[in-house]
């Protein structure tokens, strides 16, 4: 009994080290199997999560799409009102506007949905039109008055530059006039345009809008930070003329270089100004303060009037968070029936230029 137990001792401890094994073996598969579906469980969460976000940026995206787009419409709404109160305006004062009048409004806001719509209407007359330093067959006596008025504006501003002011005058004048030859000595057009480092042609044509200035030679940075919001264009006209009502007390120097007189005499011109204006040209040559001026005879009156043609707005429409910016330009016809002339999309350019390198 002892030998047979004996001998199968051996066989037992094997059976049992087989069996052991083997669950090792099922618990290392167990294990293998547990972790591939975690892996599994895990890619289906990472998934599922980056089907979620970018649903709901798509979400996002399309929700602001339509506030910007009903943002947009509250501005063409802005648009539509100011045509109507021009019109109105128009044919109740018989073509006439002074700065006493609703279109004139400062600080102009209105509550819609969710939102609001701000504006306000500025008389393109009350400012010098760039287009108007030169039109085609424009003679050599009306050409070279229209470049010293827009000297004397500039003079007025106080306008500092690499360049001077007479400079500026010529190289505007060149730009927008139909050949490539400068005017001045120094001028610049034409090839003086593609010999830059970075060549460009002149446009001898009409500015579209005051940043075109830009890229004529002088008008630099510095130029055209002195020069914001004192000059303006009326697309495709070269229209000289300046409504002396809606002259601001605040912004004279036009009315400065068109009398071409100093600061403090366009002061008391403008504070004997009734506050509804004149009622005719006549009734403003015949201030005291103009009829008594030393030049009065060599001003040209036809380029003075009470009424105007052309208009800018400025609209700023909000929407929860969105903000949409128009400007729009309108003109009256004889009839007073009131068109957008141009529409520009977006504001002004917030950002600092790098001086050093602008």
């Amino acid at each position: 009994m002892i030998i047979k137990t004996q001998s199968h001792q051996p066989k037992l401890k094997s059976k049992l080290s087989g069996k052991r094994k083997q669950i090792k073996s099922q618990h290392k598969q167990k294990g293998v199997a547990l972790i591939s579906v975690l892996l599994a469980i895990a890619l289906c969460v990472i998934l599922a999560t980056e089907i979620l976000s970018a649903q709901a940026f798509q979400v996002q995206r399309v929700q602001n799409i339509l506030e910007r787009q009903q943002a947009y419409w509250y501005a063409i709404s802005s648009e539509n009102f100011i045509k109507a109160l021009l019109k109105k305006t128009a044919e109740d004062e018989d073509g006439i506007f002074n700065l006493d009048q609703p279109w004139a409004l400062k600080g102009m806001s209105f509550p819609v949905g969710d939102g609001l719509i701000e504006g306000e209407v500025t008389d393109l007359s009350a400012c010098f039109n760039l287009n108007s330093l030169y039109y085609p067959g424009i003679p050599d006596d009306i050409k070279t008055e229209r470049i010293q008025l827009f000297v004397k504006l500039l003079d007025s501003l106080d306008v500092k530059g690499e360049v001077s002011n007479d400079d500026l005058a010529v190289n505007l004048y060149d730009w927008l006039d139909a050949d490539d030859y400068p005017s001045g000595s120094v001028g610049y057009d034409g090839d003086m345009y593609t010999s830059l480092s970075f060549p460009y042609l002149s446009a001898n044509s009409m500015l579209a809008h005051e940043n075109e200035l830009r890229v004529i030679y002088g008008f630099d940075l510095a130029v055209m930070t002195q020069l914001m919001d004192k000059v303006c264009v009326i697309p495709n006209s070269n229209q000289l003329s300046i409504n002396v009502n809606t002259i601001s007390s605040d912004n004279p120097e036009f009315l400065m270089a068109m009398l071409d007189i100093e600061r403090d005499k366009v002061d008391a011109i403008l504070a004997e100004r009734p506050d509804d204006g004149f009622d005719n040209i006549d009734d403003f040559f015949a201030l005291t303060q103009v009829s008594s001026l030393s030049n009065i005879a060599k001003i040209d009156k036809s380029q003075f009037t009470v009424k105007s043609s052309f208009f800018k707005l400025v609209t700023n429409a909000y929407l929860n968070d969105i903000k949409f910016e128009l400007t729009s330009m309108f003109q009256l016809d004889d009839k007073y029936n009131v068109d957008v002339i141009a529409r520009r999309f977006g504001g002004k350019i917030e950002r600092e230029a790098n001086t050093e390198t602008e």
